[in-house]
């Protein structure tokens, strides 16, 4: 049995699945949908026109999937090649359905005839389908923008020879004597394209991944430097009150003003600045990390943020760079989010060593933002998937200016959460080692 409607449905969907749309989501979708019905239409108006059942089923199924290549040159951005791939693709679908669906009814150990027999086929070619667009959802989306290539080129030959397999035209040359046998060789030739496709995918996206870890690296050894000129500031800062200059020189400028009275008190002030301001106090044992929270906890003094550390780090396997980039990025969004909060601001900032692990926590005031429900309103088809298999809009405003703090936790394995309870926000970052 063949059921165009299913069929044309099957067959929107893989072109909305596989290739980059060029509208919006309403208005895709509804252009596909109608571009089914036409397609429906046209099938049943073809097959009229062909003699035998197989003829009739392949000339409709042909005629419909060429409107969905005619209009998919105005809804989609690939290139030709990609598009005309897809076509292909749902003609070797159909055609592997009519060669498995009689073998497998055969062999059912029930009567395949009538009601059983239509569900059956709904069922598989909705199964099929799905399967390939699954199969081939990343690969197509990854490459989309790309221009036609030797290796599309060889993938709609492949899928054109799996068509032109299913229906029986090469039983005489490759020695194909039952439709078992063409069944295995077309079920193969199908674990081979899907395999190719997923293969080239995977291997751009470790060329991908091993560009990223190198801009990483070198992100890490340009910030370095600039740690070492905070580092720097901190200990200038640091020797200039040690010395007494400033405070000398108000010494100085009082005696001539002749109000050495005052001198016990200024020194007693400025003994008591030394001691509480936060840039000079001890918050780490390691110089940079100590410049870093040093400057933060000036910033939190300024604003009126009650600021804590509590940071022990250990003998841990990162490096000085790493670490300093994920307190600079974590204090950074709390010292400016708490700055902002309505209420008593507290700032806390934990850095506890276990067995296998390091955690970094930022516990401070404020609220987190609200999360946006994805709605279909202004977006495209491909938004929508991205949405249901990417995560690519999941909570991306909670994990604002912690971009870098997210590769290094990547890259060891760890990971970054943002939570939050009433008028409180937790950031926490876990390294692997």
């Amino acid at each position: 049995m063949v059921f165009y409607p299913v069929i044309f449905l099957c067959t929107a969907c893989l072109f909305l699945a596989l290739l980059r749309d060029r509208f919006r989501f309403w208005t895709t979708a509804g252009v596909s949908l109608g571009v089914a019905v036409l397609a429906t239409a046209a099938a049943y108006l073809a097959s009229g026109l062909a003699e035998g059942p197989d003829l009739r089923a392949h000339v409709g199924c042909g005629a419909g999937t060429l409107l969905f290549l005619g209009a998919s040159f105005f809804l989609f951005q690939n290139n030709p090649l990609h598009k005309i791939a897809i076509a292909l693709l749902c003609m070797a679908n159909f055609s592997y359905s009519q060669l498995l669906l009689p073998l497998l009814m055969g062999a059912l150990p029930f009567s395949a005839a009538g009601t059983p027999g239509a569900v059956i086929s709904i069922v598989f070619t909705l199964l099929l389908n799905a399967l390939m667009g699954f199969c081939l959802y990343r690969p197509f989306q990854r490459y989309s923008g790309r221009g036609g290539s030797g290796f599309m080129l060889g993938m709609a030959l492949a899928l054109a020879f799996q068509y032109v397999l299913c229906t029986g035209r090469l039983d005489m040359p490759l020695g194909v004597r039952m439709p078992f046998h063409r069944l295995l060789l077309a079920t193969l030739l199908y674990a081979a394209v899907v395999f190719c496709f997923r293969s080239v995918y995977h291997a751009g996206r470790y060329q991908a991944e091993t560009a990223r870890e190198e801009a990483r690296a070198r992100m890490i050894q340009m910030e370095s430097g600039d740690y070492v000129d905070l580092l720097v500031a901190v200990r200038e800062v640091n020797s200039a009150q040690k010395s007494g200059e400033y405070a000398l020189d108000t010494v100085a400028q009082l005696l001539r003003e002749g109000q050495a009275d005052r001198i016990p008190v200024y020194i007693n002030m400025t003994k008591r600045n030394l001691e509480t301001s936060p840039i000079l106090a001890r918050y780490h044992d390691n110089p940079y990390l100590n410049a870093v929270i040093a400057t933060k906890a000036a910033f939190a003094f300024q604003n009126n943020i009650d600021f804590q550390s509590n940071a022990f780090t250990g003998d841990v396997p990162f490096t000085t760079a790493e670490l300093c980039i994920l307190v600079n990025e974590m204090l950074t969004r709390a010292c400016s989010e708490a700055a902002n909060f309505d209420g008593e601001r507290r700032l806390r900032f934990t850095a506890i060593p276990g067995e296998d692990s390091l955690r970094l926590e930022a516990v401070y005031s404020g609220t987190l933002p609200e999360k946006d429900v994805f709605s279909p309103k202004g977006k495209q088809f491909r938004d929508l998937l991205d949405w249901l298999f990417d995560d690519s809009f999941q909570e991306e405003s909670e994990m604002k200016g912690l971009e870098n703090s997210k590769e290094i936790a990547l890259a060891h394995s760890g990971s970054v959460t943002v939570a939050g309870t009433a008028g409180e926000v937790i950031l926490r970052v876990k390294l692997r080692y």
